[in-house]
């Protein structure tokens, strides 16, 4: 009886090995699939930057700039502010076209301007092929610009939505250093100061 339970658990093992034996090598780790590709972006610009300048920016900046205003005229000081509800919906609607210009300004593959554009101020900004090889070579300054664009639209948002006058007045300021830092980065990096 010993001798069999000896024997059963051996050629137990032996059957199981004899194909263990014969089946090929396995390597010791599994390599790890490849990582997929980068997703390509959806988007396919059409505008060009100064499209979303022309168009967009500049039309709801100065909106904006305007929006708060004190002026000197021939019966004193003229002071301009939104006092209406239409008058902050106005402006409104305009910060939220600089915050979602800030967001046109990073979609990739979106170039300063047309091919056959040239730089109105010849010397003092750079040519548009010059504009688009410098934010391919700085996209992350591109990219930090626009976000500044962005953030600047959302801070005057959030003065509209008090009705505060003077966070608004400043928000302008702060929108107006952000286009500026822009501009001195990718337009006109070589004018002196």
């Amino acid at each position: 009886m010993r001798s069999f339970l000896v024997l059963v658990p051996v050629a137990f093992l032996a059957f199981v090995a004899a194909p263990l034996a014969q089946a090929p090598a396995r390597p010791a780790a599994a390599a790890k699939p490849a990582a997929p590709a980068a997703a390509r972006s959806p988007f396919k610009p059409t505008a060009t930057v100064k499209d979303i300048m022309d168009d967009i920016m500049i039309p709801a900046s100065e909106n904006v700039f305007n929006s708060v205003s004190s002026t000197a005229g021939p019966t004193g000081q003229v002071d301009k502010v939104p006092t209406t509800d239409a008058d902050w919906a106005d402006v409104r609607k305009n910060a939220r076209l600089i915050v979602e210009a800030g967001n046109l300004l990073m979609i990739e593959g979106r170039h300063v301007a047309p091919a056959s554009a040239k730089s109105e101020h010849p010397g003092v900004e750079l040519e548009p092929a010059e504009m688009d090889a410098l934010v391919a070579k700085n996209r992350t300054k591109w990219m930090l610009a626009a976000q500044g664009i962005a953030e600047a639209g959302l801070t005057a948002l959030k003065a509209i939505d008090k009705k505060d006058v003077m966070g608004l007045s400043d928000a302008g300021g702060d929108l107006d250093e952000a286009c500026e830092t822009c501009h001195t980065q990718f337009w006109y990096p070589n004018e002196k100061k």
